[in-house]
């Protein structure tokens, strides 16, 4: 039986297998030529662009060869066009093998690499007898290709190009910017600074140009394009400016004057002088390549004898190729040779050609649509295996085997195959398939199809590219990765990867795979992907599986016969129905890629509402709505992210699902996801292909993360012997509620909670320091956050919601143990926890000894003064007596008060409302306290309008005491007689107020408001 069976040599697989058709022997490209019909069309209208469909007709290579070739034609010249890789040389190989030499017809061919510019000019230049070659050479040799260095042919260069741009004759409509710029741009080049940064290294386009000139290419640099500049090749940035010459500057001043119009322009104008200045470094101008050929040709004439010149690659021409393009497009005459001529070009560049050149245009061969297709259709699975069983069968043969081959083969005539002679043929290509006996092993028709189109997804099946074919899939399965057949690992997981990835497998087949057998999945998804391509489980073929050592796959449908499909005529790759676009985005994130933003957006809203859903709150203690929410909340949307996101995911949050995690499958997320993509697009009802196992993903995969995000909150608030987030809530509210009064000294743990969570707490406190008046505010912001903190983790649940009651298993431990450690704040927030009320928290026990410590002294200080000016026995009775004695004695002798008066009276009224006496005895029962903040309940008793409404009335009977005093010294000896008692009697009070003024306005605070009675 076959089994991990090698029939060719992968080391010698790149010398079979050269995507470069001119690098390869002449035997070689007979081997592995394929002739296939070719879509050609004459010269139509006056450009490129106006050839219709109607005008392209289906040529066989011999008999295009034999229009090319017809006597009766003046002249011909053949355009072979198409992208990169699609077989332009290689038809261009193929008429050089069929158009010989002979004493009739001159051969030229241009190669695409393995020469330069100037030995081209040479190759045509030995053509001519050797009196008629001196004058052409001594001007080849002025360019000193053999004394200069590659730099200083850099240099040359970008003199020339300097030169070529001066010397430019603009148009007279041309604008200030063009005229400044072609002004400009030659002293850009000429600028030592500017040569030095950016034109003279070697990986610059002054450096490629040269070596097209002068150095022989090589298949790493020979040219598929034109090369030109780019607005990358003119980084005018950093330092430049300041380094580059005045006259540098100018033009750097031109450029960014408006860089997205000037920059483009700039560009422009060097490109379309780029000719000139390689003609020039070449020393070999476009008159002079005209004169050259012209001269060839009435030579060749004199011999009779025709021209062809074959060019594999135009762009091989550059600096030339418009002025050889001029003098191969006129036809023979009684002067000059016929010629014909066939230019393997760009589809753009051939766009751009002059009219004149255009319309000598005898055949336009379009090989994008040529190469590999069946009687002009599309690329086929038949026309695909038959272009590729001849490489197949040349890996075989190997190099010597070809070499023999050809050695005795006649024109025409095609290898043998290599499987004559091997003893599993008749196994192999009843396996495989075969086309006339080449073998298409290791592929079969449909595998080969499925991985061709894998390769060249962007041109499949409509065009084949040959050389997308041999280096990207026939070079990596028969040689990077041959030895893992003869070890029994094909197709190893790593060919899928570079082939794509798994396509069609969709996540839910990828998770039951999976799960049938860990070790095999990768080898089976490999094997299913490439070699069915249906996107179902399935035991293929056997005789398939047992060639590469497949296991057989465990429940899986029975082995599928292998389809005779080779002679399909239409066989494009399997396409899964169902397959949406956000279905290939989750795809492809599976297989490695990023997550695009919007299908992100989408799944984090649907598995956020489903997770938060899915948690069972009354379980876990907690109310959903202090945890799950908008921002700020430890579980929100963004919570939810993605592995390879194209967004930053933030590194803030409490609550954290990564997906698909290392708690999920990817294959079973990819499932759940695309699942509840589809059914949001139909009100959630499942009812589509793979819909129950689909839900039935989702609903583990939201399992799984409901229970992540149980434990992460569980985490967050789980008290430990550090912290307790709702005991720390609870501390904080207590603190607020005894600042403000809430809380008496001997409160009881009832009337503790009760005044906590009341919210009715005053606007202001009783204290008079800043620092505390400033730490009650802060609780009262956060008063509602904290009650809610609290509340979520200490209430009886219904619904996920925070009940009226309290628990009373949860809440009486904290309160009692801050109890007992006389109001301190002891737990120790988590490092890096900046939410709250770990923050607020923190603040709180920073600040607090420092407030209560100042709140303490003040009080003390102002009982002081109190008493000093009162006595001990002092009380807002007596003081108000006394005034009101004053004012009656005043008013009795008819002394003028100057409505001061008035303002006595005013303050008397304020005073008799406020609570002095309440203040003196708060105040006196802090004398025995010697811990401030064990204090803090005493903090809340007392009226802080006190000591305003005293000095008010300080303020007020001072002003009143100096009106009479100026209103008595102001009469007469008379009066002072008649006035002495009243006049001894107030300056009595007086003496009595001063005192009492002073010590109150020693108690003023720092920012100048009147100290606050308690």
């Amino acid at each position: 039986m076959m089994r991990n069976f090698l029939c060719w040599d992968p080391g010698a697989v790149r010398q079979v297998i050269n995507p470069f058709a001119e690098h390869i022997s002449d035997s070689l490209f007979r081997a592995v030529h394929s002739d296939w019909d070719l879509k050609v069309s004459p010269q139509v209208g006056k450009s490129f662009q106006e050839i219709g469909e109607a005008s392209w007709a289906d040529m066989t290579p011999p008999a295009f060869l034999a229009d090319f070739l017809r006597e009766d034609r003046p002249h011909a010249l053949a355009a072979i066009l198409g992208e990169t890789g699609s077989g332009k040389s290689h038809l261009v190989h193929w008429m050089r093998l069929n158009i010989k030499p002979s004493k009739d017809r001159v051969v030229l061919v241009v190669r695409k690499s393995g020469t330069s510019l100037r030995n081209i000019v040479k190759m045509i230049i030995a053509e001519l007898p050797a009196d008629q070659q001196a004058g052409f050479l001594e001007t080849l040799q002025s360019a000193g290709d053999g004394t200069q260095t590659r730099a200083d042919q850099k240099q040359q260069l970008l003199n020339d190009l300097a030169q070529a741009i001066r010397e430019e004759v603009l148009p007279n409509d041309a604008d200030e910017f063009e005229q400044e710029l072609v002004s400009t741009l030659p002293n850009l080049f000429q600028d030592p600074h500017m040569r030095e940064a950016h034109f003279l290294g070697d990986d610059t386009v002054i450096a490629e140009i040269v070596d097209h000139i002068f150095a022989p290419s090589n298949a790493k640099d020979r040219p598929d394009q034109r090369r030109i500049f780019v607005e990358g090749d003119l980084p005018l940035g950093g330092m430049d400016f300041v380094h580059a010459s005045r006259l540098a500057r100018k033009a750097i001043e031109a450029i960014e004057c408006d860089r997205t119009v000037n920059l483009p322009l700039a560009v422009r104008i060097i490109n379309r002088n780029l000719d000139r200045a390689v003609a020039r470094t070449l020393s070999f101008s476009g008159d002079r390549v005209e004169e050259l050929m012209a001269r060839l040709r009435s030579y060749l004439k004199t011999q009779g004898q025709e021209l062809v010149l074959l060019v594999e690659e135009f762009a091989r021409l550059q600096g030339i190729d418009r002025a050889l393009l001029q003098a191969i497009t006129s036809q023979g005459d009684e002067r000059q040779c016929k010629m014909r001529t066939a230019i393997a070009v760009t589809t753009g560049f051939f766009q751009s050609v002059a009219e004149t050149a255009y319309m000598r245009t005898t055949h336009v061969v379009d090989m994008d649509r040529s190469a590999g297709r069946a009687e002009g259709r599309k690329v086929t699975q038949e026309s695909l295996s038959q272009f590729t069983s001849r490489y197949l069968n040349a890996v075989r043969l190997g190099r010597d085997g070809i070499e023999q081959w050809s050695e005795t083969a006649v024109p025409g005539e095609n290898p043998r195959s290599k499987c004559e002679t091997c003893a599993l043929q008749s196994e192999c290509h009843a396996t495989f398939g075969e086309v006339d006996g080449y073998g298409l092993y290791p592929f079969t028709p449909k595998a080969l199809w499925i991985a061709a189109s894998r390769a060249d997804k962007d041109s499949m099946p409509e065009r084949l590219n040959p050389r997308i074919l041999q280096n990207d899939l026939l070079v990596e399965v028969l040689d990077n990765f041959g030895p893992a057949i003869a070890t029994g690992a094909f197709p190893p997981s790593k060919l899928l990867e570079k082939l794509g990835g798994i396509t069609m497998l969709l996540p839910v087949a990828q998770a039951e795979l999976k799960n049938r057998n860990p070790q095999n999945y990768e080898r089976w998804a490999a094997f299913l992907e490439l070699y069915d391509g249906t996107g179902t489980i399935a035991n293929l073929d056997e005789r398939l599986r047992a060639a590469f050592e497949v296991p057989e796959i465990p429940g899986a449908d029975a082995a599928k016969p292998i389809e005779p499909t080779i002679d399909a005529p239409t066989a494009e790759a399997p396409q899964r129905n169902t397959a949406s676009k956000e279905d290939l985005l989750i795809e492809q994130w599976l297989g490695g890629q990023g997550l695009e933003q919007t299908v992100a957006d989408k799944l984090r809203r649907l598995v956020f509402s489903a997770v938060s859903n899915a948690i069972d709150w009354d379980m876990l203690g907690l109310a959903k709505s202090n945890f799950v929410g908008s921002t700020g909340k430890p579980f929100f949307r963004t919570s939810i992210s993605f592995d390879r996101q194209t967004t930053q995911v933030a590194g803030h949050m409490l609550v954290k699902v990564v997906i698909p995690g290392k708690l999920v499958q990817p294959e079973i997320a990819a499932t759940a996801l695309q699942g509840v993509l589809r059914a949001s697009k139909d009100q959630f009802r499942w009812e589509f292909p793979d819909g129950e196992k689909m839900l039935a993903a989702f609903l583990d995969c939201v399992e799984i993360w409901a229970k992540d995000v149980e434990a992460q909150l569980h985490d967050i608030c789980q008290p430990t012997p550090q912290w307790n987030q709702a005991a720390a809530a609870v501390e904080l509210l207590c603190v607020g509620a005894a600042i403000g009064g809430k809380i008496k000294p001997d409160a009881k743990i009832a009337d503790m909670i009760d005044a906590a969570f009341s919210a009715q707490w005053a606007s202001e406190c009783a204290s008079t320091a800043p620092e505390m008046k400033s730490l009650y505010d802060k609780l009262t912001r956060q008063r509602e956050k904290l009650v809610g903190i609290a509340q979520s983790q200490m209430s009886s649940m219904k619904g996920g919601r925070a009940g009226a009651m309290l628990n009373p298993g949860r809440i009486l431990g904290p309160i009692r143990e801050f109890r007992q450690a006389k109001w301190q704040l002891r737990l120790q927030p988590p490092d890096g926890d900046t939410q709250e009320p770990a923050k607020l928290y923190r603040d709180v026990r920073d600040a607090l000894p420092t407030a209560a410590g100042s709140e303490m002294a003040m009080r003390k200080s102002w009982l002081e003064a109190m008493e000093t000016a009162f006595g001990a026995t002092a009380t807002r009775a007596a003081i108000v007596t006394a005034l009101d004695a004053a004012r009656q004695a005043v008013a009795d002798a008819g002394i003028g008060t100057s409505n001061t008066g008035r303002g006595l009276a005013d303050a008397l009224e304020r005073f008799k409302t406020v609570y002095f006496d309440d203040s003196l005895s708060a105040a006196r029962a802090l004398a025995g306290e010697g811990d401030a903040v064990a204090a803090l309940p005493h903090f809340g008793r007392g009226r802080r309008g006190a000591v305003d409404a005293g000095s008010g009335l300080v303020a007020a009977a001072q002003a009143f005491l100096d009106t009479v005093d100026d209103n008595i010294g102001a009469n007469s000896q008379s009066l002072d007689a008649k006035h002495g008692a009243v006049a001894a009697s107030l300056d009595q009070i007086d003496a009595s107020l001063t005192a009492i003024e002073a010590n109150l306005t020693a108690m003023a605070t720092t920012d100048g408001e009147q100290a606050d009675a308690a």
